[in-house]
């Protein structure tokens, strides 16, 4: 059945981290299309402040995906270049659903965000942190340490596609962190995967839901 939802996510690939989130996030782009959710796929070179700014004032989508490395008060996308900023661009995230998958930017740009009239932010106060294996850069979706990170963080906006509200979608997130981190602590992870472990308990410990907990996509 078609809706009339969109979802706008950006996905930089300029560096070995946002290479691997624009892989990851495929994951969020196939549970979208499986319920025929339009998408506006703001990857590679579109991630950039003009682009962002027109597809979200020309389609007002509901739930904005911002995959790039952060700042307190900003994120960026190709290039680090900054794309949303606290003091200019907060009013745009007015009566949207944020999931920010960038270091720091729920800890100024949410709380902005929010007395601005965004419905929700879902972001990290601190460091977003992953870990990943040399032998797998060329291919992000086979790397198994980089899954125990980036799984768990696809899950908040998988589970809004699906109907969740977010205050769910940041439980299901939360639980699937801690699921791996007690893994990783295990007698069956590997060495690297147990030192690996503190940086998941930071993403899970700073892990931020802002604004309305009941809303839904």
């Amino acid at each position: 059945m078609k809706t009339n939802k969109s979802l706008l996510i950006t996905r930089p690939n300029h560096d070995l981290a946002t290479t691997y989130l624009f892989y990851w996030s495929k994951f969020v782009l196939g549970e979208a299309k499986k319920r025929q959710i339009q998408i506006f796929d703001l990857k590679g070179k579109k991630a950039n402040r003009k682009e962002l700014t027109s597809y979200i004032k020309k389609h007002k989508s509901k739930l904005v995906v911002f995959n790039g490395h952060g700042a307190e008060d900003s994120i960026t996308g190709y290039n680090n270049r900054v794309i949303m900023k606290t003091s200019k661009d907060a009013k745009l995230l007015s009566q949207k659903i944020v999931y920010a998958r960038s270091c720091d930017a729920a800890k100024k740009l949410g709380p902005t965000s929010i007395k601005k009239k965004a419905i929700a932010f879902i972001g990290y106060k601190r460091k977003f942190l992953f870990g990943y294996s040399p032998s797998k850069i060329s291919q992000p979706l086979r790397d198994g340490i980089a899954k125990l990170f980036l799984e768990p963080s696809n899950l908040v906006p998988i589970s809004l596609i699906k109907g969740n509200t977010v205050e769910k979608s940041f439980q299901k997130s939360q639980k699937a962190m801690w699921k791996n981190f007690h893994y990783m602590f295990s007698s069956k992870a590997l060495q690297v995967e147990r030192e690996a472990a503190p940086y998941l308990w930071m993403n899970r410990k700073y892990q931020t839901l802002l604004g309305s907990k009941s809303a839904k996509f």
